[in-house]
């Protein structure tokens, strides 16, 4: 069985240390880690952005999402659908 290759240099280049940007050097990694720890990386650091979206929205006499509303074309289901495009 092969063994697992650890990285033997990890290196942050500080003098590339801006508000919104830095270089780390990783090597060598197994074939496709790049890949792996590069979406970790995207998917932790993008979580982290501070922004604003709806989680949530109640509507007085709406019991469920198919119900109609006197006065408004749409259902619940379309202003949800556009409220999401926010």
């Amino acid at each position: 069985m092969k063994e697992f290759i650890f990285p033997e240099k990890v290196v942050w280049e500080k003098e590339t240390y801006r508000d919104n940007y830095g270089k780390m050097i990783v090597e060598p990694l197994e074939r496709g880690y790049g890949i792996t720890l590069g979406n970790v990386l995207r998917r932790v650091l993008l979580s982290s952005i501070e922004g604003i979206a709806i989680t949530a929205i109640k509507i007085d006499g709406v019991s469920h999402e198919f119900t109609v509303i006197k006065g408004i074309k749409e259902d619940v289901v379309e202003i949800v659908m556009n409220l999401k495009q926010i």
